[in-house]
């Protein structure tokens, strides 16, 4: 979205050079490709492995040439070979080929178990292109257990001066990783590492400013249910700070210097932009006396009911007011400039933000890496809550849940000497309470006259941000496509073709203002649940509380839990009780799992019954309080997972009674 920002600031470095002749430099910075290889012995540690990273190095390089400042990326890797899973791992080798950057000096070669070296010919690198990327690619020939993959590169583009690399992923470990920033030596950048990547202080060599960073065995770090891994993996980052001969003590590209100059492009509307504005804000109907409140959500349910947002639009005039509201399409940024001009032709208050996003790698409130900039969201200071422009189906107070639970980067405007600004500042964005969010259920079920079947009525309460997940199925499917989705909803109660008496209540996405729940309703005829065996029926009631999941966990864990959204799930469940039968194992609908701390239940999963004449009555209450639970609170999490999941499988069992 701010990219225009970057690109502009990438050719105000070329200007950077001084009358400093640039030194030819004989530091080499990838690691010697030997005539003559050996095979590596690896630690005991990774005896189990697949393959190992025995070296993977990546230097940055940033030289002047004809006037113009281009960048080098050399990478280079050493791969320990195992078994058949990392021979099949690394037979094929892909160097990604992004757009204006020329890949050169690549080779790659097997030195096999018995020592042999296989060189991959020139001939044998093809350039394919897969799900829409490109690629150059080549077959390992020879590789076998025991073996080593070797290959190196190098890449050309324009500059970038922002970064990050990430050392880390879910099936092979690393024994080095090493990573470098060299440039020109009046420039100086600053590096950052996380979970355990080590960044050195930089140093002078031949008129060359070099950045190092490493760190060493580094375990797989896999994929688990509940966790968000991005933020916890090893990795550096690196941003330009310093032009050395000209401001020494003068930061570059900061927070503040990125507030100073997005907001002007986010806030700033030409005259045109004005006129067309005032006719498209006649069609809004804002009641006088109308609260803050109410203004904002009227303002942003008009822009987005009449507004169609595709941040894939290539126009040039995506992101300009008079031309979207002409088009009636905006990309993403175009859909900030115009409810930002909304709320000023409204003289609301408002805050700009961009939030970290929690399932991505988040903000760094120490080193400002722009590229990291790509969501936005409108704060008011006088309600305390959000909105998301850019967001067709969310509507105030409710955004994304991952850019909820974060720290973001939140920009006040001011007035400089008649130019506008902003003063920028981290702080917390909220998820909304968690009680306010909600998926309950209540469940009547009866046999039916011939009692080879149930009569089940239904009726599934969504509240909050579970709401927000369903909504859009009225707002944006044909009519057909809505009742399929319905019915498929009811589904997870009882599998049935048979469903009658469907009615919906509150979901218009503006329901979200004052959290009405949505509310779906239905009478289900099935036999799926029942069966007989002999003179008993078996009932499978924990089928009514929907799908629930089993969780395992073979490793030991290695993340906090994190969900979507703190939320609580509330299910009550009443049978009646065929004349001339008893229930048999009315304890097994008993589970109490639960988590507390000062400030009550954090977690936890409680099912009761109660039982007065024929009627069965089942109260079944899960609470997730928080977004995140800690290691030491997993496997307590985990039984609570499961306690739910063996509710899902109570069957109650019904005899005649003699």
């Amino acid at each position: 979205m701010y990219q225009k920002l970057c690109v502009t600031a990438a050719l105000a470095l070329v200007l950077l050079h001084t009358a400093t002749a640039q030194v030819n430099n004989p530091y080499r910075p990838m690691p010697v490709w030997a005539d003559k290889p050996a095979l590596h012995k690896l630690p005991d540690l990774y005896k189990d492995a697949s393959a190992v990273y025995l070296l993977d190095n990546r230097v940055f390089q940033y030289k002047i040439e004809n006037k113009s400042l281009v960048q080098y990326n050399h990478v280079y890797r050493l791969v320990k070979v195992l078994d058949d899973k990392g021979i099949e791992m690394f037979n094929r080798v892909y160097i990604p080929v992004y757009p204006n950057t020329l890949v050169t000096n690549l080779k790659a070669r097997v030195i096999t178990s018995a020592g042999k070296i296989m060189e991959v010919p020139e001939n044998k690198i093809k350039e394919e292109v897969e799900d829409g990327r490109r690629y150059k690619l080549f077959a390992m020939e020879g590789i076998d257990k025991g073996s080593e993959v070797e290959y190196s590169y190098t890449l050309k583009k324009d500059p970038s001066f922002f970064g990050s690399e990430i050392f880390q992923n879910q099936s092979v470990p690393y024994l080095l990783a090493k990573m470098a920033v060299i440039t020109p030596a009046h420039v100086q950048f600053t590096a950052k590492g996380f979970n355990g990547f080590k960044v050195l202080p930089d140093s002078l060599i031949n008129e060359e400013r070099i950045l190092p960073a490493f760190s060493e065995n580094i375990t797989e770090l896999s994929d688990e249910k509940y966790a968000l891994r991005d933020k916890y993996l090893q990795r550096g980052e690196y941003k330009l700070s310093y032009n050395l001969s000209t401001a020494s003590d003068v930061e570059m590209y900061t927070w503040k210097e990125l507030c100073r100059k997005v907001y002007p492009n986010l806030t700033s509307i030409g005259e045109k932009e004005k006129k067309a504005l005032v006719k498209y804000v006649a069609g809004i109907k804002i009641p006088a006396g109308a609260s803050e409140e109410k203004t904002v959500q009227l303002l942003e349910d008009y822009m987005k009911s009449s507004i169609n947002v595709d941040d894939k639009l290539v126009s040039e005039n995506a992101d300009n007011i008079e031309a979207i509201i002409k088009t009636g399409n905006a990309n993403d940024f175009g859909a900030n400039r115009l409810l930002v001009a909304l709320l000023e032709h409204f003289n609301v208050k408002y805050q700009v933000v961009f939030p970290s996003v929690r399932n991505q790698l988040p903000l760094d409130e120490d080193l400002a890496n722009w590229n990291r900039i790509d969501e936005t969201l409108i704060y008011f200071p006088g309600t305390g809550k959000f909105v998301q422009p850019a967001g067709e189906i969310y509507r105030y107070p409710y955004v994304t849940p991952y850019w909820c639970g974060t720290r973001g980067l939140f920009l006040r405007g001011t007035d400089i000497g008649g130019v506008r600004t902003a003063i920028g500042r981290f702080d917390t964005i909220p998820m909304e309470p968690f009680s306010e969010s909600a998926h309950n259920m209540e469940v009547s079920a009866k046999l039916d006259a011939t009692g080879d079947s149930l009569i089940i009525d239904c009726k599934q309460i969504l509240k909050g941000y579970a709401a927000t997940s369903y909504r859009p199925i009225w707002k944006y499917l044909p009519k057909d496509k809505q009742d399929e989705a319905v019915k498929g909803i009811i589904n997870n109660i009882a599998k049935s073709d048979n469903i009658k008496n469907i009615k919906t209540e509150h979901t218009l996405l503006t329901d979200a203002w004052d959290n009405k729940p949505l509310v779906i309703s239905s009478t289900i005829h099935t036999a799926e649940p029942l069966e007989k065996a002999g003179k008993k029926i078996l009932f499978k009631i924990g089928d009514l509380i929907g799908p629930q999941e089993q969780m395992y966990q073979e490793k030991q864990r290695q993340m906090p839990v994190e969900l979507d959204y703190p939320h609580i799930l509330y299910r009550k469940l009443k049978f009646e009780i065929p004349e001339g039968y008893s229930i048999k194992n009315p304890g097994d609908l008993k589970l109490d799992i639960q988590h507390t701390d000062n400030d009550g239940v954090s977690m936890g999963f409680v099912s009761s019954y109660s039982i007065k004449g024929n009627i069965l009555d089942v109260d079944v209450m899960e609470t997730y309080r928080d977004q995140r639970y800690p290691l030491s609170q997993f496997e307590t999490f985990k039984k609570v997972i499961n306690a739910a999941a063996d509710f899902n499988k109570v069957v109650l069992v019904l005899e005649k009674i003699n």
